[in-house]
């Protein structure tokens, strides 16, 4: 790269003003940065400079952050081929070559003392260079050498925390992550990339356009927004018609720096015109494609929206004639067949297996300002299915490897549905009819059609500006679910909807939804065809598009028909427990005593759902339901369940499911297994209801339908629409836990075509917005997520970890979560996410030992699940970091959990039973009952060292149910060292105002494993200790040998 100035540009650039008002600047400069709530003062990196460097060279790097004291050690997490030396800050100057310094660069203005100039070693390295090749400086290679040593030592000394980083020739391209670890333990990672593209670090001064630093395209540029205002201009020669990009990597790198640091980028001519700007491309991330006008120089310009500035605000800047939005596509295949002959050969084969031939899938590479280049692809035969990583010289693109077929879209696939689709959305935001010729058509009464318009109008007036409620035509739910969804609304408070209202805006939505899927049925039997099980690689090619494909499902079955018997009573929630008469015995011609002394007998129905039992609500009731299915061997379906309330099911006469769980009727809320003999199998379902509409649905079969984005690099945000023939919406998922990755688990109650719609769900589109579509049978599985990341435990404390489940189909049962590869001295307590009662959270706690040696390692949090058939599944937790901006909690997924032990805790919490507080501490876990008639006390004892005397405000979280604490926070004085928290159970036996569900968790409560409950202790809203986990069980614990103390009398 050559740096020289420009000086015709400088010129003409003198008399441009670009400034602002510095009052607004000075003012915008108070910023700050929100702590996690769990973070306990952990150690953070709040930024590295430069966030990155090229193959074959060696980087220091600036390291930013908090409570890194005593930094001894520095992780790099992904890929190999870094080496790293951590330098620790202050210290001595080495003077050696300062004399060499001092003969050659004294009266320079550039370097003048590092003492007076605050630059990290790269940028004095930088600076050095440029000197000599720009300004003409007669520094020998020597000097040089010397002279760079010198302004490195004394930056160190005068800087912070800097690391030199080796980059190995041949190590992969791409992100790692980078950790401190110091006296307070493992910091929060921040990223590092790995890139073949040369890359320089910023020098300043370059903070006006006669300063502009002059780059050679392409370029990557690294660089710092610091405080004051500062704007860096960077100048480069161009030609007319040259298409170049310019793209920033900031909020990339770190998504904190969107509270401090919005970068806006703009790119002015020779005469100072600005010619294109972006604040914002990859969300905060800026990107410039700009076809140059004319030859001649152009001036850049990156600079903080709000002209803030911070040490912090790091960014990579890469510039030239590039591709953006690259993409490999097709994005999967599929593994050879294994088999050694082909189908219908008779030739013999002798020795050793021959592996097949690889499969070569045709592929492209290409991208914006990037023609699309022809690539090739090899699956061998010992590839394992799931994601491979496939490197060329546009990048490396993540690739699906799959067992079953993998098909391309057709262009023409569902196109004249897009485009009809897609204008109707475009009719319906500028306020125009896209329906208006069919409402006023011939096969329309005069009265009709104005009721309808009528409706129209009062949806618009009603409902237009609310969030959850925008048109059928943009928002893909069923008829149900509008339905539940504007009754939702209309109960609201600040809702102005009478229930006359409320009525008929679900007549005019319903209707909206079924012309749509008549729209949308006309077109199906033209969209591309896919296998099950099966996948497609597509993409959104343009703005707007939309893609449907159709596939068949043969095997599709609903449980049926029933025989049902009702009502049995339910009063105070006794039904689920109670063993009435079909439990026992089936006679189908039978007459029994149900509710109220009725006269009640079993009855045969083809109904389902909320009228399986009846058509008209009924509270405080249970019925029983039974079927049979034939199977021709042993296996394991899997069973789709909704229910209103409580459900068990019975195959065989063995219970295989049970749920106390108050709720609306959907389907597929649960997924299990039903284990089937061969033959005839018996299949009884028990139903209690509390009130209202009540029922059950029961489908055999089950499909996983995936659309992966985000697992490709895409800027696609799917949303995924499942659609029966008719077009009518089945179900619908834009994403999984705020993912770009699209799932929806869905049970067909028959055989016949489906539809799949893809689609972004902001109308975006482009060459790159590529997708790879799933489908298959659904198989038992379950994902999970952990945080904090950076678990730091100071000796003889306790630390909080929080298990969440992201995804559950095809088992009910708990997972039990466990901590792998622990350094010595820590104990993790048991944990447990018990999903059958809706929970989606488990805890474990990390307690270090008062001795335990200082240190650090890489562990993994594992789910484990054994299923009533015998199946075990594992899953690694996802790591994640959670910080809060706005009193909000964002999240970014990182590589790894590291787990260190700290010196002695400042704050040690201790659990007891009772009251007084007078029982030891014991080394086992507590363990505690709690029952329906009374109270459980908890004494929290907490050790305060290093002098701390704050008030602690002291709450619990793990919680199930049913139980809540008396109250829900305490406050124990900085002079007292105890407090009680007194758990109590939390029945609620009236609905109140109908909006609040009815629920007595400890009415057929069947728990295999406690929950886990945890005191935390907080200063504020800072999490700063936490107790040892807490076994808590529901009624009686009786499946352990020793019963833990019970609450009540």
């Amino acid at each position: 790269m050559r740096i020289n100035t420009m000086s015709p540009l400088t010129q003409q650039l003198q008399k441009r003003n670009l400034s602002l008002c510095c009052l607004l600047v000075s003012a915008l400069l108070l910023v700050s940065i929100n702590i996690p709530v769990f973070a306990q003062g952990a150690p953070r990196l709040n930024s590295l400079f430069p966030a990155g460097g090229q193959l074959g060279t060696t980087v220091e790097i600036a390291i930013q952050g908090s409570d890194l004291d005593d930094a001894h050690t520095l992780i790099i997490e992904g890929d190999p081929g870094i080496t790293a030396q951590l330098h620790a800050g202050g210290g001595e100057v080495d003077d050696t070559h300062k004399p060499v310094f001092e003969a050659n660069c004294g009266q320079c203005h550039e370097l003048r003392s590092p003492n007076n100039r605050s630059m990290t070693p790269a940028q004095w390295q930088a600076t050095v260079q440029r000197m000599v090749t720009e300004k003409g400086a007669e520094i020998g290679a020597e000097a040089q050498t010397q002279i760079v040593a010198y302004l490195t030592s004394a930056a160190r000394a005068n800087a912070g925390l800097t690391a030199e980083l080796t980059i190995a020739p041949d190590a992969p391209i791409g992100l790692r992550e980078v950790r401190i670890v110091g006296k307070h333990g493992t910091s929060t990672a921040w990223p590092f990339e790995v890139t073949q593209i040369p890359d320089v670090v910023e020098t300043e001064s370059n903070n006006t356009p006669e300063a502009a630093t002059t780059i050679e395209l392409p370029s990557l540029i690294n660089g710092v927004i610091n405080p004051g205002g500062d704007e860096d201009y960077y100048v480069f020669e161009g030609r007319q018609g040259q298409r170049c990009i310019f793209s920033v990597k900031a909020y990339r790198l770190n998504n904190i720096s969107q509270q401090f640091f919005n970068p806006t980028i703009a790119i002015f001519d020779a005469k100072g015109v600005e010619i294109a700007r972006s604040n914002g491309f990859y969300s905060l991330d800026p990107l410039l494609d700009v076809t140059l006008p004319a030859d001649g120089p152009y001036l850049l310009r990156i600079r903080d929206l709000l002209y803030r500035g911070n040490p912090d605000s790091v960014y990579r800047l890469t510039g030239g004639v590039l591709p953006y939005n690259t993409y490999l596509f097709p994005a999967g295949g599929t593994v050879p067949n294994p088999e050694r002959q082909s189908e219908g050969s008779t030739e013999m084969f002798y020795g050793p297996p021959t592996p097949p031939e690889p499969n070569v899938i045709q592929c492209v590479v290409g991208g914006e300002n990037l023609s699309e280049t022809d690539w090739q692809v090899e699956v061998t035969a010992d590839e394992q299915p799931g994601l491979k990583q496939v490197r060329t010289p546009y990048g490396i693109f993540p690739f699906i490897v799959n067992t079953h077929a993998e098909a391309v879209e057709e262009n023409t696939a569902g196109r004249s549905v897009q485009e009809t689709e897609f204008k109707a959305r475009s009719l319906k935001r500028s306020g125009r009819r896209p329906y208006g010729e069919a409402r006023q058509g011939p096969d329309l009464p005069d009265r009709t059609a104005r009721k309808i318009r009528e409706s129209e109008i009062l949806f618009e007036t009603k409902c237009s500006a609310c969030h959850e409620l925008r048109s059928p035509s943009n928002r893909a739910l069923s008829t149900e679910e509008w339905e539940r969804t504007i009754t939702r609304m209309a109960n609201k408070e600040n809702a102005d909807i009478t229930p006359t209202e409320r009525d008929r805006i679900i007549t005019f939505v319903a209707q909206e939804a079924q012309r749509l899927g008549e729209l949308i049925a006309r077109q199906l039997e033209h969209a591309q065809q896919i296998t099950t099980p099966g996948a497609v690689s597509g993409r959104i090619s343009e703005p707007g598009e939309i893609d449907y494909y159709r596939f068949t499902i043969s095997e599709g079955t609903s449980l049926g028909p029933w025989w049902v018997i009702f009502p049995f009573d339910n009063i105070n929630e006794t039904g689920f427990d109670t063993v009435y008469p079909p439990e026992t015995e089936v006679d189908l011609d039978k007459e029994y005593i149900g509710k109220d002394g009725r006269k009640i007998g079993w009855y045969k129905t083809d109904r389902r759902g909320e009228n399986v039992f009846s058509n008209v609500p009924e509270d405080d009731v249970t019925g029983y339901a039974l079927t049979y299915l034939e199977s021709d061997r042993d296996q394991n379906y899997l069973l789709s369940l909704g229910s209103d309330d409580t459900i068990k099911i019975w195959v065989n006469d063995e219970l295989v499911f049970s749920k106390y769980v108050h709720r609306p009727l959907r389907r597929a809320d649960d997924v299990i297994q039903l284990p089937v003999s061969k033959g005839r199998n018996k299949i009884l379902v028990k139903v209690t209801n509390g009130y209202g509409p009540w029922g059950f649905f029961a489908d055999i079969g089950g499909y996983s339908l995936t659309a992966s984005a985000e697992l490709l690099n895409s800027p696609l945000s799917p949303s995924l629409t499942l659609l029966d023939s008719e077009g009518q919406v089945l179900a619908n998922n834009a994403g999984i836990g705020g993912r770009r990755n699209a799932i929806i688990d869905y049970s067909f109650n028959q055989p016949g075509v489906y539809a799949v719609r893809v689609e972004d769900i902001a109308g975006n589109g482009g060459a790159g917005y590529v997708y790879h579509l799933d489908v298959r049978p659904t198989t038992p599985d379950f994902a999970i997520s952990v945080t904090p990341d950076n678990p730091n435990v100071g000796r003889g404390g306790t630390v909080l970890l929080e298990v969440t489940l992201q995804r559950r189909v095809g088992f009910t049962e708990p997972i039990r979560l466990s901590v792998e590869n622990l350094p010595l001295g820590i104990t993790a307590s048991e944990g447990a996410i018990l999903s059958s009662t809706g929970v989606t959270q488990g805890y474990i706690t990390l307690t270090a030992a008062p001795d335990a040696e200082l240190t650090h390692r890489v562990v993994q949090i594992v789910g484990s699940v054994t299923t009533t058939a015998g199946n075990e599944y594992q899953r690694a937790a996802m790591p994640v970091e959670v910080y809060r901006i706005q009193n909000n909690d964002q999240t970014v997924q990182r590589k790894n959990v590291v787990v260190s032990i700290t010196e002695t805790a400042p704050i040690i919490l201790s659990t007891t039973l009772g009251k007084d507080g007078n029982s030891e501490v014991s080394t086992e876990p507590l363990e505690v009952v709690v029952t329906p008639d009374g109270s459980i006390d908890i004494t929290v004892k907490v050790t305060r060292r290093r002098g701390n005397r704050q008030n602690l405000n002291l709450t619990a979280v793990g919680l199930p149910l049913g139980v809540r604490l008396q109250r829900r926070t305490t406050v124990l004085p900085r002079n007292q060292t105890e407090a009680t928290l007194t758990l109590v159970p939390n029945i609620i036996t009236t609905g109140a105002g109908g909006n609040q569900l009815r629920r007595n968790p400890f009415a057929g409560t069947q728990q295999t494993l406690p929950y886990t409950i945890v005191i935390n202790a907080a200063v504020g809203q800072r999490r700063v200790a936490s107790s040892p986990g807490i076994k808590l069980w529901l009624g009686n614990a009786d499946n352990r040998d020793q019963d833990p103390p019970l609450g009540g009398n």
